[in-house]
């Protein structure tokens, strides 16, 4: 019994010795990402200029879509309904 405390006695102030450096490194931590992040964001202030969606209608759309393949001499397929078919062979 008396040697178990003489041993945690010891180490004690050991292990008290590491432990008063990790705040130290702790208040730094993460600064050089946080730095690193913030000298490639251009205008910080964006996020709470965000007015939503820009409000573009289904015609408009359409239309830029064509102009650009017509551009690059593509052809524009015009979007068909799905329909349902059920194969049947008539047999039985």
């Amino acid at each position: 019994m008396k040697t178990t405390l003489v041993i945690l006695a010891a180490l004690v102030p050991w292990l008290g010795g590491c432990v008063s450096t990790a705040p130290q490194w702790e208040s730094n931590f993460g600064d050089a990402a946080r730095q690193a992040r913030a000298t490639q964001v251009i205008d910080p202030q964006a996020p709470s200029r965000n007015t939503g969606l820009a409000a573009t209608d289904g015609k408009a759309v359409a239309g830029a879509m064509k102009g650009y393949a017509d551009s690059y001499g593509y052809a524009v397929k015009e979007a068909k309904p799905p329909t349902l078919s059920i194969g049947t062979t008539g047999s039985k």
